[in-house]
């Protein structure tokens, strides 16, 4: 069913040798729709510099990078009796945007359609504290344009964010075009 379903291949991060390979078998030979990846693998989130090379390959390819949240190393059994994903998986979603913010790859790979699921984890939330990030230093030769234009750019699949305040924060933070209805199952 061309057209009407697509795939995403997985990379085998954080191997970045390996990742590479897989992204051009990817591309070049399976004609995958895009790439799908973790928020964080052990206590490293995307946006940290040793992934740049992925990061910069898939910018030359204009991919779509799908982005499912993960319970980080920190994170597996914060609150005894609650599911650590029960909240992780929005936080580690957030971190891994905020990584990827701070260390420049949203402005240096303006090519890259990203689409975080989960409506994005707490970013809509948290959107205007992050917009701190330009008042530091080292984060704003990074942000030439802005937190808010990075952000506004994003993809973010809205499946388990139908309720009311989750849905209209979201709305207000990326507009209804960039909002997608799908499953990560």
């Amino acid at each position: 069913h061309r057209g009407r379903f697509g795939m995403f291949a997985a990379l085998p991060l954080p191997d970045i040798a390996g990742s590479l390979r897989e992204l051009d078998y990817a591309c070049d030979v399976l004609q995958a729709d895009g790439i799908g990846l973790l928020s964080s693998y052990g206590n490293t989130w995307l946006g940290d510099p040793e992934y740049a090379p992925v990061f910069d390959e898939l910018n030359r390819r204009r991919a779509v990078v799908f982005v499912h949240p993960n319970v980080p190393g920190c994170c597996t059994a914060t609150i005894p009796g609650v599911a650590s994903g029960l909240i992780e998986l929005l936080f580690d979603t957030t971190r891994t945007i905020t990584s990827l913010l701070y260390n420049g790859t949203f402005s240096r790979c303006p090519d890259i359609r990203f689409i975080f699921c989960h409506g994005g984890g707490t970013l809509a939330q948290v959107a205007d504290r992050l917009g701190n990030l330009g008042r530091n230093p080292v984060a704003a030769r990074h942000l030439p344009d802005g937190v808010e234009h990075e952000l506004k750019k994003l993809h973010l699949d809205v499946a388990s964010m139908t309720g009311a305040r989750s849905f209209n924060a979201i709305r207000d933070l990326v507009g209804i075009q960039k909002m997608l209805l799908g499953t990560d199952y």
